[in-house]
């Protein structure tokens, strides 16, 4: 009987260890680097409706960059009679649990990171328009 103890104590101890070191600590990622827009959409009657980002007129695909040292640049472009315009705003950030808070030069702006591994980041805007709250949806891969 002791012996079967040992055993059981010994399975136990290795199942808990294997279970301890899976891969979801790989899943922790970094905010830092850049990201590129993939998805886009809203949360309707609490579902997610996303759409592939569309890369009208092969243009820049709109980017953040976040710095390890608390400045982020948004990058965005757009595609107007034929060209292509690319613009660029910079400001800081800061990660707080969920929430990440962008401060650009006239406003702050606070996002819930709902994903966030090694390459994939996926941010929820809340906003009201009308009386109406609508839940904007981004999912960004990492560069």
């Amino acid at each position: 009987m002791k012996k079967l103890s040992i055993l059981f104590v010994s399975v136990l101890t290795l199942g808990l260890t294997a279970v301890s070191c899976s891969s979801d600590d790989d899943d922790n990622g970094s905010i830092e680097g850049k990201w590129e827009i993939t998805h886009q959409g809203v949360v309707f009657n609490g579902q997610e409706a996303l759409e592939a980002y569309d890369n009208e007129g092969g243009c820049e695909i709109p980017s953040m960059t976040y710095s390890n040292d608390g400045k982020f640049v948004d990058t965005t472009s757009e595609y107007w009679d034929s060209k292509c315009s690319t613009y660029s705003e910079e400001g800081t950030w800061k990660k707080d649990g969920n929430t990440i808070t962008l401060t650009y030069s006239d406003e702050e702006v606070k996002y819930e990171i709902a994903e966030l591994t090694s390459n994939t980041l996926k941010v929820k805007f809340t906003y009201s328009e009308g009386g109406v709250s609508i839940s904007a949806v981004s999912v960004y891969k990492k560069k």
